[in-house]
This record gives C-alpha cells, sequence and structure tokens, in this order.
C-alpha cells in the first residue's frame, strides 16, 4: 500500500482531523495534568488570575476560557470570595465520569432525569445521616441565599452549595463525588432558571428559597420520605419552569 493512500482520510473513517489546540485547551490540559501527576493535589488553591496570566504568559480571557471546563468536569470548584481550587476526592473514579458527562450532555432531559434521581436519595440519606456540621453548612448556604435575593449571580452560587452540602452530608463518597460532577451543570440549570426574565428572577429567588427551607426542615426532622418528597417537589417546580420557557 502506498503512503499517499495510508495518510488519505477514508469516508468511513470515526476519526476526524484535529484542528489547532487554542490557547485555552493548552492551559485546560496542562492543568489537569497537573492535578493526574499529583503537583496539584485536592484542597490546593490555584494561583490568582493575575498570577495565572503571568506563569502562563497569556491574558485574562484565555485563563478564564480554561478554567470554566475544568470546573464543569468536577476537577476545579470556585469557592465565592476565596478563590479557585482542586476540587477535593478528584481521584481516578471521579475525572473519567467528568469527562464523559461532559461529552454527552447535549440538553437538559438527561440532566433532568440524573439530578432527580441523585438529589431526592441524597436528601433521603441526608435526612438519615447528616452530622450537626452538615446541618451547619446547610443553614450557612440558605443565609447566603436570603441575603442575596436581588443578586442573581450570588444566588447561584449559594443555591449549588446547598445541594453540594446535602449530598455530603449524606456521608456517601460516590454520591458526593456523582453530585460534584454535575455541580456545574447544576450551575448552569440555577442560572437558566434565573434567567428566564429579569422582572420575575427575585419571585423565583424567593420559591426557591422557601423550597430549600422546607428540604433542611425535613432533613433536619430525621424523616428521608419527607426530605426525599421536599426534593422532589422543588426539582419538579425548576423543570417546569424551565421547560415553559423553551
Amino acid at each position: 500500500m502506498s503512503e499517499t493512500s495510508e495518510t488519505e482520510p477514508r469516508q468511513d473513517d470515526p476519526f476526524r482531523q484535529v484542528e489547532r489546540a487554542t490557547v485555552s485547551d493548552t492551559i485546560v490540559a496542562q492543568i489537569r495534568d497537573l492535578i493526574t501527576n499529583g503537583t496539584l493535589k485536592p484542597g490546593d488553591r490555584l494561583p490568582s488570575e493575575r498570577d495565572l496570566c503571568k506563569r502562563f504568559g497569556v491574558g485574562r480571557t484565555s485563563v478564564r476560557e480554561a478554567l470554566k471546563p475544568l470546573i464543569t468536569m468536577g476537577l476545579l470548584e470556585g469557592r465565592v470570595g476565596s478563590g479557585t481550587f482542586v476540587a477535593g476526592e478528584s481521584g481516578q473514579f471521579q475525572k473519567p465520569l467528568a469527562w464523559g458527562l461532559l461529552g454527552g450532555l447535549s440538553g437538559q432531559d438527561d440532566l433532568v432525569e440524573t439530578r432527580h434521581m441523585l438529589e431526592t436519595n441524597a436528601a433521603y440519606w441526608a435526612a438519615l445521616r447528616a452530622a450537626p456540621e452538615n446541618l451547619a453548612a446547610i443553614q450557612e448556604t440558605i443565609d447566603g441565599m436570603a441575603a442575596h435575593l436581588q443578586q442573581p449571580d450570588r444566588f447561584q452560587d449559594f443555591d449549588a452549595n446547598f445541594h453540594f452540602e446535602i449530598a455530603r452530608a449524606t456521608q456517601n463518597k460516590i454520591l458526593f463525588r456523582l453530585i460534584n460532577v454535575i455541580r456545574g451543570q447544576i450551575q448552569t440549570w440555577i442560572g437558566e432558571r434565573l434567567a428566564l426574565s429579569p422582572d420575575r428572577a427575585e419571585a423565583l429567588a424567593r420559591i426557591s428559597l422557601s423550597q430549600h427551607e422546607e428540604i433542611l426542615a425535613a432533613i433536619k426532622s430525621g424523616d428521608g420520605e419527607k426530605a426525599r418528597g421536599a426534593m422532589d417537589h422543588h426539582i419538579q417546580t425548576a423543570t417546569r419552569d424551565l421547560q415553559t420557557s423553551r
């Protein structure tokens, strides 16, 4: 077989020629490799955005575009007012699963089903297993939501953290990791919901806050089924809001 025939693409070839990588893609690969080889460990704080720009020799836009998919994949997590950190327990289990989810979520329907399955059961187990410090952490997220009803971006952060802390309260590391993986997608979900209409954003936030308070009350009561039902009601309400906006 000639060299030309070996290099010419076949019509049935599942592989496609790649385009030149962007600067942000290169940064993503570099940070991912640093996490994989253990140079960056769970809980490590990344340098500031300004420092990263200097180290990579790029502008802020490239750094920001690189951090977004890493957060979505669950490898990094942004903490309001603190910076960006390597996600806790981001082991071999989490990373390939995160990449698979990132490539397979083409719409909201899969996220709705997955979120419902994971989070209703998380509420159930949190009601049975939550320690006092877990309850305090969940309450802090609700307090944050209440203080930022008119600031959708900040409200969104506290809302996502509410669900994250419930997952932690289950004391189930695998469930915790699964919800951590889809955390970026949940934040997108919440953002879309609050962006349905600027004049409705605060009203939707107040409804969401009330439902979150009901979920926490059920978890505090130790009634797993009640907590599951409260979370189910919350997700169903959010689903209807999002679907009617399409």
